[in-house]
């Protein structure tokens, strides 16, 4: 008869899951008890770090739309995501795609971590698009009602979608993804999440610690370019015929965390290699300084 290893709900589904998984669940409820212990409570959501008054002022609009009138908020995500979804297959058949770093996109380990800045997403949705991994991709996207289009045009383009943000639930979207992982997937996190920009979350490198897995740095950036110059990520949107480049860093190893300076030696040294990759996607699509 087998054991019964009784876990908290949040972590574990009523299904179960397989042993490799739920060992990786452990290690993240671990890693977030860890985080708790410190007593480090950030002062603002997650939503308005590294955001200005307009862009608040946008999501507040949003977030109103969703709440007192869904069919409205529903209707216009689809309308959007499937502009979005037009766009992103005449970028990836006008596009051309070089890369550059220790792989070749999109040769990548399967099961592993992609982590990228949120402003390197646009670009890296196009190179997706154009050639795709072989293993399936899981991609975490904030659950705030902006996000409600992207995860709606990720799905049409056969990505798995996981909702997820800073706090409890964004624990619970780890889990999740670590199941996927299980299953041989490739997940997709952009380290700074919804802000500040370039400042790297815990979330990567412990999903990456907890599942043994990987953790690839990825940049994406292009040329010619919409340059949302006033938004808090700078996000560059790749141009019909233009050049969209992906720099793939050297895969970063974990061991199991045991302290929070571990944990916060990994997070700086990811925020370095994702410079390092961003700027050498930059490079590679021939971006000049300044621009």
């Amino acid at each position: 008869m087998k054991p019964v290893i009784h876990q908290n709900e949040l972590y574990i589904s009523e299904t179960g899951a397989d042993a490799e998984a739920a060992t990786a669940i452990l290690r993240l409820r671990q890693i977030e008890e860890l985080i708790k212990q410190s007593g480090d409570r950030p002062q603002r959501k997650s939503s308005e770090l590294g955001r200005n008054l307009l862009t608040r002022a946008v999501d507040a609009g949003i977030h109103a739309a969703r709440r007192f009138a869904p069919p409205v908020h529903w209707l216009g995500a689809a309308i959007f995501a499937a502009v979005l979804f037009i766009y992103a297959w005449l970028l990836a058949l006008t596009v051309r795609l070089t890369t550059t770093g220790e792989r070749q996109w999109p040769d990548l380990p399967a099961p592993c971590v992609m982590a990228m800045w949120h402003g390197c997403v646009n670009s890296w949705v196009v190179a997706m698009t154009a050639k795709r991994p072989r293993a399936p991709l899981v991609i975490m996207i904030a659950r705030d009602p902006r996000g409600d289009s992207l995860a709606l045009l990720c799905r049409w383009l056969g990505i798995r979608v996981v909702r997820g943000e800073s706090g409890e639930r964004g624990w619970e979207a780890l889990a999740e993804l670590a199941r996927e992982m299980s299953r041989g997937a490739l997940a997709v996190i952009t380290a700074d999440g919804t802000g500040p920009a370039l400042v790297a979350k815990v979330g990567a490198v412990a999903l990456a610690s907890a599942t043994g897995a990987p953790l690839v740095p990825t940049g994406a950036d292009c040329r010619p370019a919409i340059h949302a110059r006033r938004k808090w990520d700078q996000v560059r949107t790749p141009l019909p015929f233009g050049r969209v480049a992906v720099a793939l860093g050297r895969p970063h190893q974990y061991p199991v965390f045991a302290d929070l300076s571990s944990i916060e030696l990994a997070r700086r040294r990811l925020e370095d290699s994702l410079n390092e990759v961003a700027s050498a996607a930059r490079v590679k699509a021939g971006i000049e300084p300044g621009i």
